[in-house]
């Protein structure tokens, strides 16, 4: 590499790494730190305290009895340092690439990796500053430390409330002023600069004011937006090149390589052990508490900028930064693998009693989890909600889940909302309070419902709907209903489709074919008649009690179709379960005058999208099952047409009709 082609490498690597360190800091939230459990803290600092004691004893015992390079034995002691330090952002992004952010082992991965990694850099920081006042003149060390406070004060009280201020003046969910942007980007620069003035690493500054960053929207996301593509593609690829430039493997010795290995191993089952045994000691699972532990392990950028800034430091001799790069590598290349073979996200879900409506006794209490995606989807499920009117023995629990798409944060968060009082006013600070408080203003005024808590989600959408089936399980609910987004590349259908094939419970999805939009407390429509489409099958036995629920409001008309296969096409298969519900049904008709059934014969599948599109302007509430046999000659040929999977052949059909007809339609999946 020449000298001009190493001085714009240098350059550009200066660049990347000084915005991406203000990046990571800007999804860092600090007050972590403050609401770790008592547990995390222990195992975060026996995850940094054992290995160190015992790295460092063993690079003595070898020191002292191995024969060896000079080099190789004034370096031991700091690889025994590095093999000993973990990074909370290195952790990060293991999880997001394994979707575990928000699963068990992840929170509790992040947890401990964010302990062991603020006692880390406190270690760390400590060193190099008693490196400073013993290699540095004193006079020179006073001048670096009254900078470094001027640089803290700078950003804590000019930075810090010009955060905030940028804030209130940025309008809910709107994206930051351009002008901000480049205000903040520019001051990133000013400070880097200002770092390497005074004698610091350059990434000082910008870490720094990454740290004050509110997490979250508008200015973590703003960031976030504008440099993490660029950053990650185009500018930190040169610092991978210029890190790994140094490493020669036809340098190393065999007798430096068994050395240098050996305290590597060590270190790594020093810290698996460090991990795991605390781990089961707290009763965690031996293959979610070994998950973690791997986890742990796994290593990244910043481990990778700790050993670039030892190397230049001279406390790291060429052989020793080779081998350790090739072998955390390595290890991350087979730990994560591993981590998805044993880890099943899924597996709590085994041994659960999935929840019905169905196997609801009576008028029972009925949970429902209400997952809200923005303000626009309240007023259908409570328009929902509204429809179920709750029999005076029967209660209906909702809890309310807001899914929140992770940007401008590392971890993943689960926020339980304080429950409100029955009256009690509360003014809403953020879209979820407003989403929230929605739900108790319906809950003020309609006899019967619960609110039982409020919750928001900030996650990927690759795995949020974890949380979904988390909340599911603890809070024991029948029924969760998803708002359904008909965008065919919106990542919420992501979450949909994941919903519908894990959830342990049965699943709703709420869509309306209603023109206009309404505002988020305008729940005025009200739905008197109702219709149910009978095909067969589990999804079509639960709607069908759902829809008699809603039937037990005597103002609503409930009308039953059952589609059955004409006598001159063939037969259909008599189901004996279904025959059930349908004598079940006859006998509640006969107490109930507001709901009818009907039997219509089709002779295929286009005889049953005519039948279904005639039904469209009669009702404005349509209850249809999801799944149903492809082979049935009811739906024969449907299947091929389908745009939605999601939402079955008949849900389909009614998400993508033509009507100008305005109804609601509720997909059901037991």
């Amino acid at each position: 590499m020449t000298l001009e082609t190493e001085a714009i490498m240098g350059v550009t690597v200066f660049f990347g790494l000084v915005f991406f360190t203000f990046l990571v800091g800007c999804k860092i939230d600090m007050a972590m730190i403050l609401g770790a459990r008592k547990k995390t803290i222990i195992i975060g600092c026996i995850t940094f305290i054992f290995p160190l004691i015992v790295n460092l004893s063993v690079s003595l015992l070898m020191e002292r009895f191995l024969d060896m390079d000079l080099r190789l034995h004034q370096s031991l002691p700091n690889i025994a340092l590095i093999l000993s330090l973990t990074a909370f952002y290195d952790t990060s992004c293991v999880l997001d690439d394994l979707n575990l952010l928000n699963s068990d082992i992840g929170r509790q991965s992040l947890s401990i990796s964010f302990v062991s990694g603020f006692c880390s850099f406190s270690i760390l920081f400590t060193i190099f500053s008693i490196h400073e006042m013993v290699t540095i003149d004193p006079q020179m060390v006073m001048f670096s430390w009254m900078s470094k406070a001027l640089i803290v004060c700078f950003i804590l009280f000019c930075v810090r409330p010009l955060y905030l201020w940028m804030i209130r003046n940025t309008p809910e969910e709107t994206n930051l002023k351009e002008s901000y942007v480049i205000l903040i980007l520019l001051l990133v620069l000013a400070t880097a600069f200002y770092s390497e003035a005074i004698g610091e690493k350059a990434l000082m500054g910008p870490v720094l004011m990454g740290l004050v960053v509110p997490p979250g929207p508008p200015i973590g996301s703003a960031i976030e937006r504008k440099l993490e593509f660029f950053i990650t593609l185009v500018l930190l690829p040169g610092f991978f090149i210029v890190s790994c430039y140094p490493i020669d493997i036809f340098d190393i010795h065999m007798k430096n390589f068994a050395i240098i290995e050996s305290l590597v191993f060590v270190g790594f089952f020093v810290k698996l052990t460090a991990v795991l045994l605390p781990s089961l000691y707290y009763e965690m699972p031996f293959q979610d508490a070994l998950s973690v532990s791997l986890i742990v392990n796994c290593d990244g950028i910043f481990a990778l900028l700790l050993l670039g800034r030892l190397f230049q430091m001279k406390w790291l001799d060429k052989e020793s930064y080779a081998l350790i790069i090739l072998t955390k590598a390595w290890i991350t290349m087979a730990a994560t693998p591993l981590v998805k073979r044993l880890y099943d996200p899924t597996r709590r879900y085994a041994g659960y009693n999935r929840q019905t409506i169905q196997n609801l006794v009576g008028l029972g209490e009925l949970r429902i989890l209400a997952c809200v995606f923005d303000q626009d989807s309240v007023p259908s499920i409570l328009n929902f909600l509204k429809a179920i009117n709750p029999a005076q023995d029967c209660t209906i629990c909702i809890y309310v889940l807001h899914l929140v798409e992770l940007v401008g944060r590392a971890a993943s968060v689960l926020v339980t909302h304080k429950k409100r009082k029955r009256g009690q006013s509360s003014r809403a600070k953020n879209t979820s309070e407003k989403i929230i408080n929605a739900f108790h203003h319906f809950e003020q005024h309609n006899e019967g419902f619960l609110i039982g808590q409020g919750f928001t989600t900030i996650s990927p959408f690759s795995s949020m709907y974890t949380d979904v089936c988390h909340l599911i399980m603890d809070r024991r609910t029948a029924l969760v209903i998803i708002p359904f987004h008909e965008s065919v590349e919106h990542p919420f259908r992501f979450v949909t489709q994941k919903v519908v094939q894990k959830a342990p419970c049965s699943v709703g999805i709420l869509f309306d074919h209603i023109n206009g939009t309404r505002s988020i407390m305008d729940v005025c429509i009200k739905y008197q008649n109702v219709a149910m489409i009978f095909i067969g099958g589990p999804d079509d036995r639960e709607a069908l009690t759902l829809s008699l629920r809603i039937a037990q409001n005597r103002d609503v008309k409930l009308t039953v179709f059952r589609l059955t296969i004409s006598s001159s096409n063939g037969f259909l298969k008599k189901n004996k379960k279904d025959d059930e519900v349908i004598r079940d049904l006859w006998l509640t008709i006969m107490h109930a005058g507001n709901i009818v059934y009907k039997e219509e014969e089709v002779t295929d599948g286009a005889d049953t999208a005519c039948k279904l599109k005639a039904l469209e302007n009669s009702y404005d509430f349509i209850l249809v099952g999801r799944r149903h046999d492809n082979s049935s000659p009811i739906i024969l040929g449907l299947d091929e047409w389908i745009v939605y999977k999601e939402l079955g052949v008949i849900g389909d059909l009614l998400a993508t009709s033509n009507s100008l007809g305005k109804f609601s339609v509720l997909v059901v999946q037991q």
